[in-house]
């Protein structure tokens, strides 16, 4: 099968852990390579303002179909994508959806597409629009060999697609479009009980409910959330857990990955991974980390909290003033209290995201990872981090109760109340058998967690959700 895989607000080949990357390029990355390896022919296609790796690096020569794009050989059968939109972030993207659907209606691999799975409301709205114009030509003007407005002709394309009576290549681009929205702007709204995400985007996610033919949900917790946030049918909505990387995310010796990374045997390490940002709870971090010190200085004293990451909208990390947003944002008050606390902790270091070969080294050596998250879908450093053998105390919000069993294979925090998550570090880090048992349990757990499973469960619902969407759409009234 030739499927079309759209990432368009932030490349699958950027260093999760900063800018806009996170959870969701790992999961790109991955599930591409799941169906490859399943024998189909995948082309990505994203819009990343830093580039196709996220750096603003565009490796690769032009793409020869008239858009000026350039593209990145990650294997035989994946093909990355560049689309080239004078987008400088994530929000500029948001309001280039109509340049972003010409550019991709432009593209011959595109249109040769059967299955489209878009990741992310932009990427969503984007090919949804595609589907708009080419069901009516006067959303996007007359469909002709010639004239696809902004984005050129159809150079590269099948004839028989340009020789459709009036121009039209509506037929050509009838493949199903599943989404997988990863964060959901209503829920995270309502975990983290702020009012933060656009109008645009919460408006926009309900139409996608409507109209996209799949919606893939993470965990049965999504699933939920997209039929009352979003007014989803149920009968769009497949539960697709994600993956992880078991060649790779493996139990190994705590003692050698320590010494490489300049780690000794008597410490106590606790690890956080990701983007640093009020929704991930990163500030609990710091405060339970603070507050270990008041209530057991002799512990506190040999613990180093590590967070590896950096700032959210950044590509460094937090304390630096290209680390931080836009000056009156809220992030960027956020991110300025998150500097103090880390300031006036001195057991907290931050250290740069690392790519997957040497964050596996960090939860082998690590004795507990943190994740207090206030809003999360899944939770896959997680779901990495049981499968290298490491516990989790997370946040019972979202996804992550999939992952860690409480008192099982970890420990999971109903709040976000500092005091809470330091009595359960201290208690993880005294106890070194409790650790022990919930690790092997930990590495058990994660085997449920598969990308050939997630990847083949998509495919297979596609058929029995055929015109769901539509029939939801025409129920609430959309043209």
């Amino acid at each position: 099968m030739r499927i079309s895989v759209l990432s368009l607000h932030t490349s699958p080949a950027a260093q999760p852990g900063q800018g806009d990357a996170g959870g969701m390029n790992v999961y790109v990355d991955q599930s591409v390579r799941a169906f490859a390896a399943a024998g189909h022919r995948v082309d990505v296609f994203t819009a990343d303002p830093g580039g196709l790796d996220g750096t603003g690096a565009n490796a690769g020569a032009t793409d020869g179909t008239g858009t000026a794009g350039r593209t990145m050989e990650i294997s035989e059968s994946i093909t990355l994508h560049h689309l080239p939109v004078g987008a400088s972030t994530k929000d500029e993207l948001a309001d280039a959806i109509d340049e972003l659907a010409q550019l991709l209606l432009a593209h011959p691999d595109y249109r040769a597409a059967e299955f489209i799975w878009t990741h992310y409301w932009i990427s969503a709205e984007a090919a949804l629009r595609v589907r708009e114009i080419t069901a009516d030509p006067s959303v996007g003007g007359p469909l002709t060999a010639g004239s696809l407005t902004a984005a050129g002709p159809l150079t590269g394309a099948d004839p028989s697609a340009q020789s459709a009576p009036g121009g039209s290549v509506a037929e050509y681009l009838r493949a199903p479009i599943a989404v997988s929205m990863h964060t959901i702007g209503a829920v995270k709204n309502r975990d983290s009980e702020t009012s933060h995400e656009r109008p645009q985007r919460l408006e926009a996610e309900e139409r996608i409910a409507a109209e996209a033919d799949l919606l893939v949900a993470a965990t049965p917790v999504e699933r939920r959330d997209l039929i009352t946030e979003l007014r989803a049918d149920p009968d769009s909505v497949v539960v697709a857990r994600p993956g992880v990387d078991h060649t790779l995310y493996t139990p190994g010796a705590k003692s050698a990955a320590r010494q490489r990374l300049g780690f000794t045997d008597d410490e106590a390490i606790v690890l956080y991974v990701g983007r640093m940002q009020f929704i991930k709870g990163t500030d609990v971090a710091v405060d339970a980390l603070a507050d270990l010190r008041e209530r057991d200085p002799h512990l506190a004293s040999r613990t180093r909290g590590i967070l590896l990451g950096a700032a959210s909208g950044a590509d460094t990390g937090v304390g630096t003033r290209s680390a931080l947003p836009r000056e009156g944002s809220a992030s960027s008050s956020y991110l300025r209290e998150l500097t103090s606390a880390i300031a006036a902790e001195p057991s907290v270091e931050i250290r740069p995201p690392v790519p997957s070969r040497v964050l596996v080294d960090y939860y082998r050596a690590a004795d507990v990872l943190i994740v207090p998250s206030r809003s999360e879908s899944f939770g896959l450093v997680a779901a990495e981090a049981a499968a290298s053998g490491l516990p989790a105390i997370a946040s019972a919000v979202g996804g992550l109760p999939e992952i860690v069993e409480h008192g099982h294979s970890g420990l999971l925090i109903a709040d976000h109340n500092p005091h809470h998550w330091a009595t359960a570090i201290e208690t993880l880090l005294h106890d070194e058998i409790l650790r022990t048992e919930l690790a092997e349990h930990a590495v058990q757990r994660a085997d449920r967690f598969d990308w050939g499973r997630t990847v083949s469960t998509v495919l297979d619902a596609l058929p029995r959700t055929a015109g769901a969407a539509q029939r939801q759409s025409e129920a609430l009234g959309a043209s």
